[in-house]
């Protein structure tokens, strides 16, 4: 075997390596933008035994989880007018079936935010946090995850509901029988006062409003605050890069 071939094998080796090419999965987008030190953002392919730095336009895989830094941001393009952002100290598992356009990830911590305005002609985007899940079908939203969840609305509608609605295979499931049959989703309503209401149904946001949902399942919902958005470098940011501001 001569130099010259043996170079080009090794080279392909390495490439399924680290995973710069995988022929089981087609990509479902790519890294679009990044801020922060070098290997502040980094990604695990399924497959793979060991982390990698996040690449600028590097594809993006079905299962992928990407994990930021202190002062670091990341944000991915899904198709040709989906986008999702993550910021710092943020834990995500991208799950997204492009042939049927749903989408079943979770985001263990940190912030979110989603525009998916046209995304979908049909299916659904489903997150899943410690405390809620949230589904959509084409909006603009931002998620702040901790031992708290926090969505916030500013186009179109998201509904909301309790964690255990996205169980999966890899969720475990709770002891309780509960049934997962479809049910009516209500619209606005105010709620009698913060944290008293539990949040065992699909609550509708929509535009303008956010809802807080704690650990023990109580939720608040409420308007969103300008004045307060203003003082926010992270919803500035994104309202800047949808090109909103």
């Amino acid at each position: 075997m001569n130099a010259a071939r043996y170079g080009i094998i090794v080279l392909l080796l390495s490439f399924f390596a680290l995973g710069f090419v995988r022929s089981d999965e087609r990509t479902i987008g790519r890294v679009n933008f990044i801020l922060g030190d070098q290997g502040a953002i980094r990604v695990h392919h399924p497959g793979n035994t060991q982390w990698q730095r996040a690449q600028l336009y590097a594809p993006v895989y079905n299962g992928d989880r990407f994990r930021t830094l202190q002062e670091s941001r990341c944000e991915i393009k899904l198709g040709k007018k989906g986008v999702i952002r993550i910021g710092e100290n943020a834990d995500l598992v991208l799950r997204y079936n492009p042939k049927k356009k749903t989408n079943k990830s979770t985001l263990s911590k940190g912030r979110f935010w989603a525009s998916l305005k046209g995304f979908f002609n049909r299916g659904s985007f489903l997150i899943r946090t410690p405390t809620a899940v949230c589904a959509v079908r084409g909006t603009i939203y931002s998620i702040d995850a901790d031992s708290t969840t926090k969505i916030s609305v500013y186009d179109g509608k998201v509904d909301v509901g309790p964690a255990w609605f996205a169980e999966a295979d890899s969720v475990p499931r709770v002891p309780q029988q509960r049934s997962l049959q479809p049910t009516e989703v209500p619209g606005p309503t105010e709620v009698p006062g913060p944290f008293e209401v539990s949040l065992e149904q699909w609550v509708q946001i929509v535009a303008g409003y956010q809802i807080e949902i704690r650990a023990d399942g109580k939720y608040s919902k409420t308007k969103i605050d300008p004045s307060q958005d203003k003082k926010d470098d992270w919803v500035n940011w994104n309202l800047q890069r949808d090109g909103q501001k």
